[in-house]
């Protein structure tokens, strides 16, 4: 079965279909949507922002996952590029239960929908504490935090530079953009 000749999805369809088992591809308002492969650049940044979060987090308490982790928001599912999530009791660990934090790493290709519908889709859930949009190209990130007031603001914050710092007080950590965007092992 071609998967581009299915029928529009709910996202329980979409995550049991079989013929979607094994291909690189999301949900978007019940539609699929092929990913495409990732740059060195992109493979680095998430990389290293997962490795960073996978280090200072309490295994027991937090799941830190890499491009694996489905995410259901309203008709979509998604697959960011780094998310935490509160540790779940679903052995298989494919769904999130509770994200508290969605990255994305911005490509040409990817920016509209990162920018757009992924802003949407990600603030409406009720866990979620921030999303990161980061640049592939420098040291640069686009960060949307949950406001005391519950909801988030219409426009991210930028934090330019590798002296920037992501804060993520909800898991007790500020993630240094230098170290995001660390390309050996002396750190630069």
């Amino acid at each position: 079965m071609n998967i581009r000749t299915l029928p529009p999805l709910t996202p329980d369809e979409f995550l049991h279909h079989p013929a979607l088992q094994n291909q690189r591809c999301e949900l978007s308002e019940g539609r699929i949507v092929m990913m495409t492969g990732a740059s060195k650049a992109h493979r680095e940044i998430a990389g290293n922002l997962f490795v960073l979060l996978h280090a200072a987090l309490d295994r027991r308490r937090y799941h830190v996952a890499m491009a694996e982790l489905a995410i259901r928001a309203g008709r979509s599912v998604r697959y960011p590029d780094v998310a935490v999530d509160v540790q779940s009791s679903d052995p298989k660990g494919l769904t999130a239960v509770s994200p508290l934090l969605i990255a994305e790493v911005g490509s040409p290709s990817t920016i509209a929908t990162d920018f757009g519908a992924k802003v949407r889709e990600y603030t409406s859930l009720p866990s979620l504490h921030a999303y990161v949009v980061l640049s592939q190209d420098e040291p640069r990130a686009w960060l949307w935090s949950r406001m005391a007031e519950g909801g988030f603001p219409e426009e991210p914050e930028m934090l330019v530079g590798r002296d920037a710092v992501i804060p993520l007080p909800s898991l007790g950590l500020t993630v240094p953009l230098g170290e995001i965007y660390s390309t050996d092992a002396d750190g630069s």
